[in-house]
């Protein structure tokens, strides 16, 4: 468990070091399929490809309450919640994003193809 957190704090690192592209993704447009793109390309890695979590240390996010995801989501935006990750993931979304975003994975049928 130890090594497996070491290994995340480096990759983690890593990422910071050499200015993670993740953080410099646009926006997504008004619409779901953006939101698609953007949990795909964003979320994913994370909170799991097929929404299935990586690991124990990401939470459950799919079939979450919108209401909920959006408070999250603006609250690491608005940086009144603090994780590091999240915090850079979700600084340059908009109102409308984070909406797009929460409706996409409140919405989203376990095993829609």
């Amino acid at each position: 468990m130890l090594r497996t957190l070491t290994l995340l704090s480096y990759g983690f690192l890593a990422l910071i070091i050499t200015g993670c592209s993740v953080f410099e993704k646009k926006p997504a447009a008004n619409n779901l399929a953006a939101a698609e793109q953007t949990a795909f390309y964003t979320c994913d890695s994370c909170h799991g490809p097929n929404h299935i979590r990586v690991d124990a240390m990401s939470p459950k996010i799919i079939g979450q309450k919108q209401t909920f995801l959006v408070e999250q989501l603006r609250d690491y935006r608005d940086l009144k919640r603090i994780n590091p990750y999240m915090n850079g993931i979700v600084s340059k979304m908009t109102n409308q994003d984070i909406d797009n975003l929460a409706a996409y994975y409140s919405n989203y049928k376990q095993y829609q193809h």
